[in-house]
């Protein structure tokens, strides 16, 4: 195993979202804390975890994750990571000006491990072009959809499906802000 902590980022899906799987800023540090991980940094109150570790298997920091975290709230918990150079890629691959329209709502819905977003997408009905759109990269689906006509979407209907379970989804403030955490945690580093 190598000896370097190298950066990840864990998206954690439900994480005190509606009351639901309520945990707090300290005890989630102190989980990730437990399992060996270093420089663990939070970014707002939905499960988005920057760490530093020396396990560089994805599969396996994941696997410890959810095992944790399903320990301490007692039911499931499911996370994607993400090293830093697989998030970059991800985000690099959202279309142009995605995220820059204030007219549009824009989310970035991230898939499970073992589950593709073409896989998720095919599970839903197609988007209406008029009014939405979607585009997929690296472990990743792009929506755009018309703030004024939000209630029309097909997919607004994704949270009734089979697909929402394979899906932890952030706005694109959010994606970009973790973009600029991950890149000042390498910055702090020289």
């Amino acid at each position: 195993m190598p000896t370097a902590n190298l950066p990840f980022l864990a998206l954690l899906r439900g994480l005190n979202v509606g009351g639901q799987n309520v945990i707090s800023k300290a005890d989630l540090i102190r989980c990730f804390e437990d399992l060996g991980y270093a420089g663990v940094r939070t970014y707002i109150q939905s499960g988005n975890v920057l760490f530093r570790s020396p396990e560089t298997r994805v599969a396996e920091l994941t696997r410890a994750i959810e095992t944790r975290l399903s320990e301490r709230l007692g039911q499931p918990v499911r996370a994607v990571v993400f090293p830093r150079a697989r998030y970059r890629a991800a985000v690099r691959a959202a279309p142009a000006g995605w995220g820059r329209d204030d007219d549009r709502k824009h989310n970035a819905l991230f898939t499970l491990r073992g589950v593709t977003p073409r896989r998720v997408v095919a599970q839903l009905p197609p988007p209406k072009p008029d009014i939405e759109s979607l585009a997929t990269g690296p472990g990743v689906i792009f929506w755009s959809i018309s703030k004024e006509q939000e209630t029309r979407t097909t997919w607004m209907k994704l949270a009734a499906t089979p697909a929402y379970q394979q899906v932890t989804i952030r706005n694109h403030r959010t994606v970009f802000r973790l973009l600029e955490l991950f890149e000042e945690q390498d910055a702090s580093l020289l």
